[in-house]
């Protein structure tokens, strides 16, 4: 099962901590108990957070995630649980 998904984050990283929206494509495979989030992005954070490397936490994970010119980039493409 395929959907998209809004997520409350965490952002942390350059002395910051904030909270964020992000939105993403959850998919539950079958034949898994856990589920994958791909095309992942952050949509809403503070406007005032600096450029730079920061982690974002939702439900049971943490991904890395980088800031540039006030575009909130994705350092990887999916997320599985690692649990």
């Amino acid at each position: 099962m395929r959907s998209v998904v809004l997520i409350c984050g965490v952002l942390r990283g350059m002395g910051h901590e904030a909270g964020c929206e992000m939105v993403a494509i959850k998919d539950k495979p079958p034949d898994s108990p856990r589920p994958i989030y791909s095309r992942w992005s952050v949509i809403d954070a503070p406007r005032d957070l600096p450029d730079g490397r920061y982690t974002v936490s939702f439900e049971n994970y943490t991904v890395p995630v980088r800031r540039e010119g006030g575009l909130w980039l994705a350092e990887e493409s999916s997320v599985t649980d690692a649990a």
